[in-house]
């Protein structure tokens, strides 16, 4: 039992021994364009989805589902967000590149959340993953049509679904001019 016990502790002792021995010695990686291993991925999942949820809690998109308000969210995107998460048929190069973790190709794979978890996720931002919050940015309208605009990304409307399939004005596509908002 004794051994048992002191097994126990020393176990309790040596593993942050080790974790700060990485961190001090410059072992630790810090680039952003490094790849997360996935014990990362899975321990920040684990922590960051259930967050979402309970600031999500409660919450209610408005009205703003309307082809309107769709493409209303489409073009805030394209201006605010696409340079990263990328546009239509465009992933972004350095989203994917340059980030730690990695910026979700959002018009690739869609966004498979409930609206109020992605508005809180906008509105909000993520701490250490270089998504910032647009709390003060934007007004929270805007923030619901963004959110519900990538929540139904993979099945719009027929309106809609034309309008993000054509290339946005400008140079390559990778914003909206902020005229057009």
């Amino acid at each position: 039992m004794a051994r048992s016990l002191i097994g126990f502790v020393l176990g309790l002792l040596v593993v942050p021994v080790i974790a700060a021995a990485v961190l001090f010695t410059g072992h630790f990686p810090v680039q952003a364009t490094a790849r997360p291993p996935g014990w990362e991925r899975r321990v920040a999942n684990m922590a960051l989805d259930p967050a979402i949820e309970k600031l999500a809690k409660g919450l209610e998109a408005p009205g703003v589902a309307t082809d309107a308000d769709l493409v209303r969210g489409m073009k805030i995107y394209r201006e605010d967000c696409a340079g990263c998460h990328g546009d239509h048929g465009k992933p972004s190069a350095w989203g994917r590149n340059n980030f730690y973790p990695p910026t979700p190709q959002l018009a690739e794979r869609g966004v498979h959340d409930p609206v109020p978890n992605i508005f809180v996720v906008v509105k909000y931002g993520v701490r250490y993953t270089g998504m910032a919050g647009w709390q003060d940015q934007l007004p929270d309208d805007d923030l619901w049509r963004v959110a519900t605009f990538l929540n139904r990304i993979q099945s719009l409307p027929p309106a809609v679904q034309l309008a993000w399939s054509v290339s946005a004005p400008g140079s390559s596509g990778d914003s909206v001019s902020a005229g057009a908002r």
